[in-house]
C-alpha cells in the first residue's frame, strides 16, 4: 500500500511541526475573537436588559419617547391607511350598503358626515372613523 501524500506529512514517520503549530495560532486567535464578541454580545444584552426593566416599570427614556413620537406623526396616517384596507364592503340581500370588519377593530367607531358626526369641510355622507 503506497502512502497517500494528501495529509501535512513530510515524513510519514515524523508529523509536520509547523502545521500543528500554524493550527493552533489559528485555533488561539479564533478564541480571542470569540471572547471579544462575547464580551459586546453582554454589553449588548444587558443595555437591553435595562430597557425592558424601564418599560415594564413605565419609565421609557426619554430619547425611545421622542423617537417614537416622531415615527409616529411621520407614519401613523399611512399605517391607518393600510389597517383601512382590511374592511371589505358589499351589499347586502336585503339591498343594504354593508362593511365587514376585523373582530379586533372594537375601538373604531364608523360614522357618517352630515349624518352621525358634524365635520368642518366634510359635505354629507362622507364615512369616518374615530378611534
Amino acid at each position: 500500500m503506497a502512502f497517500n501524500f494528501e495529509y501535512p506529512y513530510v515524513d510519514p514517520t515524523q508529523y509536520n511541526a509547523d502545521w500543528l503549530l500554524k493550527k493552533m495560532k489559528d485555533l488561539l486567535a479564533r478564541m480571542d475573537s470569540m471572547d471579544e464578541w462575547r464580551a459586546e454580545y453582554e454589553e449588548a444584552y444587558e443595555d437591553y436588559k435595562k430597557l425592558v426593566e424601564d418599560v415594564e416599570a413605565g419609565t421609557f427614556p426619554p430619547s425611545i419617547v421622542n423617537a417614537f413620537n416622531k415615527w409616529m406623526s411621520e407614519n401613523a396616517l399611512d399605517l391607518v391607511g393600510e389597517m383601512v384596507k382590511m374592511v371589505f364592503f358589499g351589499i347586502t340581500d336585503d339591498g343594504y350598503f354593508v362593511a365587514y370588519l376585523p373582530e379586533n377593530w372594537d375601538d373604531i367607531t364608523f360614522n357618517t358626515s352630515g349624518y352621525d358626526i358634524a365635520l368642518a369641510g366634510y359635505d354629507f355622507g362622507h364615512l369616518v372613523l374615530s378611534y
